[in-house]
């Protein structure tokens, strides 16, 4: 069989297979004078301690329960979560699905010490599920950054929040694994779609509704993630937003009050690399176009289903550089080359960056 047989044959697949559901829940959704942000550089491994009790003391002060209070049909409503100052002057990070949509709404933030203050929306990222609070006065106690690219697996993490409004919550566990995708409900003009988060920490550590937003801590008190959500199908199966990536859009997100998300607009199947073609030669690691959204960035560039991408401005795909990484490594606006596999010959297609729109199917990236 020749090898475009053989791509015809993955084509087929990817074009008749349909995807499963993941199910699970947002752990904020329901009920329940220095402004430089500096990221420490990473301390010496620690053997456990035997009590945390000091480290959450120093952590503590820095967090904050989120209240929102809004009208639904006439009547009060209002939900609960979590959030920690990163700025003395006020500056809180939290998820954006712990804050309610319409501008009638109110927040304000509980401090550890007992305090209740008023809170403004800053900047909210929905695809990212990450915003920024800004509460005036301080200046606040702050956390400090850690760096979420060097954990290493069984590490001990704590998370701390509100969990189902228990105040100050802490929970203990350990990485359970890295570079997680977990589906991502967003209200768009489509519906509420799942988008996939990815790049997300899992941890054991106990996450319940309430703890969204809340800080997940290394055993030296430094933030290396939010705590987002959990698997409402299983137990001790958290997930926490990677704190270095937060990071990397967060001045975006200050000065402009969201984030733009690149979009390529197309469906892909991801080709195993360790099949081996009917030659025992291996397949490159590669995505498999299945579909091409109109109006969309590969529209413009001219890929077909079908097309094979190999790589993105130069960077091959591989394990650890998916599809959707190299889209998300791209500003909108910047040009992108991809390197395309098509019918057995090789080309290169070219076109600028569009942005996520907001009505976008939820298997397009």
């Amino acid at each position: 069989m020749t090898r475009a047989s053989v791509f015809t044959v993955i084509l087929a697949v990817v074009l008749g297979s349909a995807g499963g559901a993941i199910t699970g829940f947002f752990a904020g959704r329901a009920s329940a004078p220095v402004d430089e942000i500096v990221a420490l550089p990473d301390a010496a491994v620690r053997a456990p301690l035997d009590s945390y009790a000091d480290l959450i003391e120093e952590v503590l002060p820095a967090v904050v329960t989120i209240e929102s209070r809004r009208s639904l049909f006439g009547m009060p409503s209002g939900s609960i979560g979590t959030g920690f100052f990163y700025r003395q002057d006020g500056h809180v990070l939290t998820n954006s699905h712990v804050l309610p949509r319409g501008a009638e709404s109110q927040i304000g933030v509980a401090l550890s010490d007992g305090r209740r203050l008023n809170a403004t929306i800053l900047g909210r990222d929905i695809w990212g599920d990450v915003a920024v609070l800004k509460v005036d006065g301080g200046p606040f106690p702050v956390v400090e950054i850690g760096d979420s690219q060097s954990l290493r697996l069984g590490e001990i993490v704590l998370a701390i929040g509100s969990p189902l409004n228990l105040r100050n919550s802490v929970s203990m566990g350990i990485v359970s694994g890295v570079d997680r995708t977990f589906p991502h409900p967003v209200d768009t003009a489509n519906g509420s779609l799942n988008i996939p988060l990815r790049g997300m920490i899992q941890t054991d550590a106990a996450v319940n509704r309430g703890n969204s937003g809340g800080p997940l801590v290394t055993q030296d008190g430094r933030v290396v993630g939010i705590t987002t959500a959990a698997r409402g199908d299983a137990s001790n199966l958290g997930f926490a937003l990677a704190i270095s990536g937060v990071m990397q859009r967060l001045l975006e997100l200050e000065s402009t009050g969201t984030v733009a998300w690149g979009f390529l607009g197309v469906s892909y199947q991801v080709i195993d690399p360790e099949l081996e073609r009917f030659d025992g030669s291996p397949f490159p690691y590669a995505a498999v176009i299945g579909r091409v959204f109109a109006d969309s960035t590969a529209h413009d560039a001219g890929l077909l289903a079908g097309d094979v991408i190999l790589a993105i401005n130069d960077q091959m795909l591989t394990k650890t550089f998916s599809l959707a990484d190299g889209v998300d490594a791209v500003s909108v606006g910047d040009v992108v080359r991809f390197r395309v596999q098509r019918q057995g010959a090789t080309i290169d297609l070219f076109a600028a960056l569009r942005a996520r729109p907001a009505v976008v199917d939820s298997t397009a990236v």
